[in-house]
């Protein structure tokens, strides 16, 4: 037989299996040199969240509650804290109550909703979070902004925000 193709040994189910190998494991390397890479700049003081005046602060009935300070740094024209911040805040407080109590997991933003009120003019923006429901893989979390310095100190209500979460564990060589 002339120019009879000999068959491979190799199947393609075989060399898909390999391909897929040798994709997860090149993700995993990225994903190992990303995390590095985060952990330099978060160990040198340089990523751009520690540059927010943040807090941990006590709320009563929530599962985390964070202050940050308004500043022109943070504010719009009008001296109101600006609607981006805003977001910004909600989502690492929403992200931080679903994973208090759980080392190791991670999570990404799957869903974030905010609904502003008024503005956050007075100071400081308080970020009060409570987790509506945690399964295995996913979490949905409330968020209530108030302006803490608004109305004789008491608060008032500046925006209410809902954000859902994918949780995933990290990889056991991540987990401390």
């Amino acid at each position: 037989m002339t120019g009879a193709v000999k068959p491979s040994t190799v199947s393609g189910d075989d060399r898909n299996d390999r391909d897929d190998r040798d994709d997860r494991n090149d993700r995993d390397t990225d994903r190992a040199r990303v995390l590095d890479e985060h952990n330099q700049v978060v160990a040198s003081g340089g990523h751009l969240l520690q540059q927010l005046d943040m807090r941990d602060v006590d709320a009563a009935g929530a599962d985390l509650a964070v202050e940050l300070t308004l500043d022109g740094r943070v504010s719009n024209p009008r001296g109101a804290l600006q609607g981006g911040i805003i977001a910004t805040l909600v989502d690492i407080v929403a992200g931080r109550a679903v994973l208090a109590g759980e080392p190791g997991n991670a999570v990404a933003t799957s869903d974030l909703s905010v609904h502003y009120l008024r503005g956050v003019t007075a100071g400081p923006a308080r970020a009060v979070a409570t987790v509506v429901r945690r399964g295995n893989r996913s979490a949905v979390v409330t968020v209530d902004i108030f302006d803490a310095g608004a109305n004789a100190g008491t608060g008032t209500l500046c925006a209410v925000a809902t954000a859902s979460f994918s949780i995933t564990p990290a990889p056991d060589d991540q987990v401390s």
